[in-house]
């Protein structure tokens, strides 16, 4: 029996080495080939490597990592980089290989696709997207021209790029091209970036092109919200909002803060913990009891404004009674609840019922100074969402409302 054991032991570390050393030559072999074409590799990059990089993938979520970077120079002359970026925290998690080329001068954002292949998160901070189409290829901007001139210039390589890749997902990020999806094999990596040269040599020689470059903006971390910072902890915002108080151990995780037009937003999640006591009873009848502690979590999305409000729910929580309104379609899609029915009433005029209606924003509550969402997750795609919809409630108030509370209109007003 002890040498059967002795046996797979032994076939197990066999097999392990042989592995490791299968992958060791692999390695060096990938290594070799890397140095073979003039390129550098850091297998343990920083993630300020990128921080140049700002519009998504980059400057979403609150995780991001990246590994295996690869830079050099393409065919064309274009100097740049390739590697493995991840981040989580907004949508969807992203991971995947990019690659960036420098390009001679730097551009508002813009983005590359087909149907499938869209960005996640390019609308972050209320961005009013447009675009041009040609054959399925989409150029996408803040600027109706900017989308226009760029895929004017640059729509022959992007078919080209679509037949050899069967994909397009590029952005104008800068003074940047960036492809997501380039492969790892440095033969394909040579042919990834064949690809794109000619594109990156569109950029560069359009002389409409040219004319709208800009200063590129100081880095952020966050993309479309330069207000955003990571704090990661403060455990003083649980005295602020209306988080669970029972059991003990509260602390906070992933905190993100902003500050606009004087509202402070708190983006976090919130631990504590439970104890209880399990009873069991054994074969011999004996009784047994042990604590067992309990860990619970909580998104939190709140905003703290420079001004009071009477206290409204909108598919929120339990404030004041319920409030209905003329329209059946809204009274069937929303619950308004507060303690001043008159100021519902006046917020809560046709032109705020048809917007509420088409863009089914998550509940909130506001009372007094403090406003809670009702989110399912903390995610900075959707804390961006809520920061836009109550601005949007904000801004859609009358200006009466507004000489009622003795403040001035926002700068925000929609009229």
């Amino acid at each position: 029996m002890l040498n059967s054991v002795w046996f797979w032991v032994v076939l197990v570390l066999a097999v392990a080495a042989v592995v490791g050393a299968v992958l060791l030559a692999r390695r060096r072999h990938y290594l070799g080939e890397v140095r073979a074409l003039g390129w550098s590799h850091d297998s343990r990059p920083a993630l300020a490597a990128v921080a140049d990089l700002q519009a998504p993938p980059f400057g979403l979520g609150m995780s991001r990592s990246i590994d295996e970077l690869v830079s050099g120079t393409t065919a064309a002359g274009f100097g740049f980089r390739v590697f493995e970026y991840t981040y989580a925290g907004a949508g969807p998690k992203y991971s995947g290989r990019v690659a960036a080329l420098d390009l001679p001068f730097a551009l508002p954002d813009a983005f590359l696709s087909d149907a499938e292949h869209v960005r996640t998160g390019i609308a972050s901070g209320g961005r009013n997207l447009v675009q041009a189409q040609d054959a399925g290829i989409r150029a996408i901007a803040a600027d109706a021209s900017l989308a226009t001139d760029l895929l004017a210039a640059v729509g022959a390589g992007v078919h080209e790029y679509a037949r050899t890749t069967g994909a397009v997902d590029l952005g104008i990020d800068g003074s940047h091209l960036v492809a997501s999806g380039a492969p790892k094999d440095p033969e394909k990596l040579v042919a990834f970036l064949a690809g794109l040269d000619p594109i990156a040599q569109a950029v560069a020689a359009s002389t409409t092109l040219t004319g709208r470059s800009v200063r590129q903006p100081a880095p952020s971390a966050f993309y479309g919200h330069p207000d955003w910072s990571w704090v990661g902890e403060d455990d003083s915002v649980l005295d602020w909002y209306p988080v669970s108080t029972g059991g003990y151990g509260h602390r906070t995780e992933d905190l993100v803060r902003g500050l606009r037009d004087g509202i402070r937003l708190d983006a976090f999640t919130h631990h504590w913990k439970t104890d209880r006591t399990e009873t069991t009873t054994d074969a011999e009848g004996h009784t047994h009891t042990r604590t067992v502690t309990d860990h619970h979590s909580e998104p939190v999305c709140g905003f703290v404004l420079p001004f009071n409000l009477p206290a409204i729910s909108v598919n929120g929580r339990r404030v004041g009674r319920k409030v209905q309104f003329e329209s059946s379609d809204f009274n069937e899609a929303f619950t308004v609840r507060t303690d001043d029915p008159k100021f519902a009433s006046d917020v809560t005029h046709p032109r705020t019922m048809e917007w509420l209606l088409a863009t089914g924003p998550r509940g909130w509550t506001a009372s007094g100074p403090i406003v809670v969402f009702e989110v399912e997750q903390h995610d900075l795609l959707v804390v961006d969402e809520c920061e836009t919809v109550l601005r949007g409630w904000l801004g859609r108030m009358p200006r009466f409302v507004w000489q009622d509370l003795g403040l001035q209109p926002p700068p925000y007003l929609v009229e």
